[in-house]
């Protein structure tokens, strides 16, 4: 499930930034940290009080105004000067990692990152073997990407968590949840997507690790740079159990007009696009199918078939 904040374009540069801040940020942050406490939490919070009438300080200095610098300096963190760009396992990548999970440490988290360089924070709450909640999102960018893909679903969920750890509520949650914020989904450096997640999935064929990007180094070799080894035998082992996962959440910013256009601030999605991508090849002598009559032809495409 993902929750889209309206702002139908992350440029940095929108002009309906202010309005994103300002009022849609503490209303899908408020909603997120309600999510997490009725899912997970031992407690039920209204936006204003528990259930014993004692009064919950929401912290809109952490639920806005910190969210909205986080963002901000995630949106900073760029391989290339005047744009933000921050593909696969590059040092921006890097710097965004640390940061993350530095962030997640502070939330009161246990953090490590794996051997796909995904970072993940977690806390296990009251009952262990549960099953564990997902938050999470993508860290790398497009080129000339805007602040809020993919970082906006991180940082809501620290802030979320942050505060149930400021209430004195993280220990008390009832399953395990678990902050991912996810190494690849866009597939700019290796033009292959969701490496992170389909990792994760056990989706994501050993063979990926041979794969090459524009200056010819293989994946393998870009985590080995980075201090991560990993083998045929480790790679399997990122899979997680579906049977140890209750849910995923993320938030992520609409990428359309359409919240915006009629006035709302958040929609919840109950589907996604879905994407194939071919590669064709075609052989045969080159020539122009217009001066080539039918019967020269080795393949007549508008032919019927036999």
């Amino acid at each position: 499930m993902a929750a889209m904040p309206s702002l139908h374009s992350s440029s940095p540069n929108q002009t309906h930034m202010p309005i994103f801040t300002y009022h849609s940020s503490i209303f899908f942050l408020c909603l997120l940290f309600h999510l997490i406490s009725i899912v997970a939490s031992a407690h039920f919070y209204s936006d204003v009080e528990d259930m014993e009438g004692i009064k919950i300080d929401l912290f809109p200095e952490v639920l806005r105004d910190e969210a909205v610098a986080r963002l901000n300096e995630l949106g900073k963190i760029s391989d290339t000067d005047g744009y933000l760009e921050r593909t696969y396992m590059s040092p921006a990548s890097i710097r965004a990692s640390n940061l993350i999970r530095g962030w997640m440490e502070e939330a009161g988290l246990r953090t490590w990152v794996d051997l796909m360089g995904n970072v993940h924070g977690r806390v296990e709450g009251m009952n262990t073997s549960a099953k564990a909640l997902l938050i999470g999102s993508h860290l790398d960018t497009v080129i000339d990407a805007g602040i809020f893909d993919g970082a906006l679903g991180i940082v809501s969920a620290l802030s979320a968590l942050k505060v149930l750890n400021i209430n004195g509520q993280l220990g008390k949650l009832r399953r395990p949840v678990e902050v991912i914020a996810f190494s690849d989904e866009e597939g700019v450096r290796f033009q292959s997507t969701f490496l992170g997640s389909a990792a994760l999935a056990g989706i994501l064929p050993v063979s990926v690790l041979q794969i090459q990007d524009k200056s010819g180094v293989t994946l393998q070799n870009v985590l080995k740079e980075n201090s991560i080894e990993i083998s045929d035998e480790s790679f399997f082992g990122l899979k997680y159990d579906p049977e140890a996962v209750w849910g995923y959440i993320e938030v992520h910013i609409e990428q359309g007009p359409v919240l915006e256009s009629v006035g709302l601030p958040l929609g919840v999605v109950k589907g996604i696009a879905g994407q194939t991508r071919l590669k064709i090849y075609f052989s045969g002598p080159a020539s122009l199918m217009l001066t080539l009559e039918a019967n020269y032809r080795m393949v007549n495409i508008f032919d019927p078939p036999l």
